[in-house]
């Protein structure tokens, strides 16, 4: 069973592909289904690992503090369990947190390093927003009624406007089985809110491709704008979509992956 032991907690895995390692990370409240768009396509030219985070998923979800560089040595912990002694990472919004940890904490274990749609620290804009997401967490509120709260901040008008495309993507996350605990989500939130890499990042010595959406109203473009600017050498890509548009484009978004990867991308 893909189960392995990391830290204090159990952490549920997948695999695809062969190749060089690229692991890939999610962000708040979703787990590693949410990357069966770019799955395919990533694992035609890579060993591509994906994980639920602590508090997603079929991992673990302790009922207690959970650090952003915490879950950066769970994944360290994770690779040396599964004998990777080095990868490609790709962290998306939450993981992306993740991602600039694992640079900074375990920069030996890093290939090149991915950080899509995502922040060094948020700022009193995503502070409130993430509180607010924190208040509705804690109401009564349906699994559903959640799920459709959020999706503003996720997806651009053009999906709204097709309801057709708008219903299943709800639906694939009310229907998970394997939906967040109230709790996880809070203690995951709370993370993300204790997370400041600012004056760190300039430290990351991995190449790095900083990936934007100009319709990202959850993290902003000027939020990884900032952090392509404090990464030495980091290379900036706006790609079309709002803070999911990794979800909402994702032959695009890989296809940009693949280039700075270094792999093949078939027109």
């Amino acid at each position: 069973m893909p189960y392995v032991p990391t830290r204090d907690i159990i952490t549920y895995y997948e695999e695809a592909g062969s190749g060089e390692p690229l692991v890939l990370i999610r962000g708040l409240g979703s787990d590693l289904q949410a990357w069966a768009p770019q799955l395919p396509l990533l694992a035609k030219h890579f060993r591509v690992i994906v994980y639920d985070n602590r508090g997603a998923g079929r991992t673990g979800a302790p009922d207690k503090p959970y650090s952003i560089a915490g879950m950066a040595d769970d994944l360290a912990t994770l690779l040396d369990e599964l004998k990777v002694e080095k990868a490609h990472v790709l962290g998306y919004s939450m993981g992306g947190m993740i991602a600039q940890e694992f640079a900074l904490r375990h920069p030996g274990r890093l290939e090149k390093l991915i950080l899509l749609a995502t922040t060094a620290k948020p700022d009193g804009y995503v502070r409130a927003v993430l509180q607010s997401f924190i208040t509705i967490r804690r109401t009564n509120i349906s699994r559903e009624g959640f799920v459709r709260a959020l999706a503003p901040f996720l997806y651009t008008a053009g999906l709204f406007d097709d309801e057709d495309r708008y219903e299943r993507a709800i639906l694939a996350s009310v229907q998970n089985p394997y939906a967040q605990q109230d709790h996880a989500f809070i203690r995951q939130a709370q993370a993300i809110l204790a997370h400041d890499a600012s004056g760190r990042v300039g430290g990351i010595k991995a190449a790095t491709l900083v990936v934007t959406n100009p319709g990202d109203i959850l993290i902003p473009p000027r939020h990884g704008e900032a952090l392509a600017k404090a990464i030495p050498g980091a290379q900036l890509k706006s790609l079309d979509g709002g803070h999911a548009g990794v979800t909402e484009y994702p032959v695009e978004h890989c296809q940009a992956f693949l280039e700075f990867l270094g792999a093949a991308v078939t027109a």
